[in-house]
């Protein structure tokens, strides 16, 4: 068991004893709890799958090939269609999938049942086809059949596989008036629509169609598996970009601090250079010449974003490098790193604390402005900064934006209260005396 000395211990009880600060902190614990459980919670993968009587996990397993499971093609299938189908022919088989069963990366189409109405027109969600599609599915989420709607009737052309080779038709105001190849002539009602029929609505889709609960960005992606797969972004970031800006920002302005002299001169000096140099253009500049990946991004804001803990870290490194223990470490004999790492680094820890949580807000703040400006991740990567380029390029489609602008709001906001109450805690005057 770590044994703490008393002023740590009552650092810790100040910081129990700041509520806000405190609960924020255990909301934070478990939004990361739940982001590492990844695609446990969001994914198109199924948790469980049972098939001719084999249970299996094939979200812990490589993909599963369609023909392993009954169905045509050597490829994954969609596991939604699957299971879709599986609970309409009431068959023995069956599936769980996740909560969220989409993938953070993945392209859906939003497809909704349609029906022909007493009328005779097409019809979807209740509502008349005014200009769609009408098609069945395949397991694995591809068309297998689709004929074009216009005013609720088949107007337009139709395609499907008749005797083995591609044919289509075109249809007028709801009647057949030819196909293609016309040899062999279709048997009649061939070009009937039949079966489960789909019609696509085209993205960005609204929340509560086709199982997205915070419905479709304008590249088809669901939105909420986008939120989450970009707080997971920004974990992993946070791991690379912590350690890394502290390692160089501690030592350097610890260095700084207990050589002082000609050393420190030359630093600061290096550092004025530095810190001059434009971020937003030297970060134009780096996209273009770098592949955009988050190491990439990562080499980016650490080599900028280290100077002002640097800075810190000197005048607090300065002021205890003049206190009798360190001459005392020195007299004994101990050398220049010794004295740093055993004696200046614990006893300037404050400094490192209590920039921590800003540290992190920091990383929240640039990471998804460069990626609003276009300067961040791939299109393909899931991040909070390209659902607020989205959201404001389409204002109609609310569900993009206000949802993303919330859970930014709110991860700023607990990281805010944690730094609070940890400034709070480890200040001084209040928990030293």
């Amino acid at each position: 068991m770590i044994a703490l000395d008393p002023i740590t211990r009552r650092r810790l009880a100040r910081f129990r004893s700041l509520r806000r600060g405190w609960w924020s902190l255990h909301i934070l614990l478990v939004l990361t709890g739940l982001a590492l459980l990844g695609p446990l919670l969001v994914g198109n993968r199924p948790l469980l799958l049972s098939h001719g009587g084999e249970l299996r996990f094939p979200v812990l397993a490589d993909p599963i090939p369609a023909s392993a499971v009954g169905l045509e093609g050597e490829g994954e299938p969609n596991w939604r269609v699957v299971r879709a189908r599986w609970e309409a022919e009431g068959s023995a088989s069956w599936l769980v999938m996740p909560p969220i069963p989409f993938s953070a990366t993945e392209v859906c189409e939003v497809n909704l049942p349609a029906e022909r109405g007493p009328d005779g027109l097409w019809r979807a969600d209740g509502k008349v086809i005014a200009e769609g599609r009408v098609f069945n599915l395949r397991a694995d989420g591809s068309r297998e059949r689709s004929w074009t709607v216009s005013n609720g009737r088949l107007h337009g052309d139709a395609r499907q596989v008749l005797a083995g080779q591609s044919a289509r038709a075109k249809f007028l105001d709801g009647r057949l008036v030819g196909q293609f190849p016309a040899e062999p002539a279709a048997p009649a009602g061939a070009w009937e629509p039949s079966g489960t029929l789909f019609t696509y609505i085209p993205a960005p889709a609204p929340p509560g169609l086709g199982g997205h609960w915070l419905g479709t960005d304008e590249s088809g992606h669901d939105v909420l598996a986008r939120l989450f797969g970009g707080f997971r972004t920004l974990l992993a970031a946070a791991c690379v970009y912590i350690p890394a800006m502290y390692l160089i920002g501690l030592l350097l302005g610890a260095a700084m601090g207990y050589f002082g002299g000609w050393f420190d001169l030359v630093g600061q000096r290096l550092i004025e250079v530095w810190s001059n140099i434009p971020f937003l253009y030297a970060v134009i500049l780096l996209s273009t010449l770098l592949e955009p990946s988050l190491t990439a991004l990562m080499i980016i804001l650490v080599a900028f974003s280290w100077i002002g803990l640097a800075h810190q870290m000197r005048a607090a490194a300065f002021s205890a490098a003049a206190k009798d223990y360190v001459a005392a470490s020195r007299t004994l004999g101990a050398g220049h790193l010794r004295v740093i790492v055993r004696h200046i680094l614990p006893n300037t820890v404050t400094v490192a604390v209590t920039l921590l949580p800003f540290s992190f807000a920091g990383l929240i703040a640039s990471l998804s402005a460069l990626d609003y400006l276009g300067f961040g991740l791939p299109p393909t990567e899931p991040s909070w900064g390209d659902l607020l380029r989205q959201g404001r390029e389409n204002w109609t489609a609310w569900w993009i934006g206000m949802p993303t602008v919330g859970c930014m709001v709110g991860l700023l906001v607990l990281v805010n209260f944690v730094g609070e109450a940890v400034r709070e805690a480890f200040d001084a005057r209040k928990t030293d005396a």
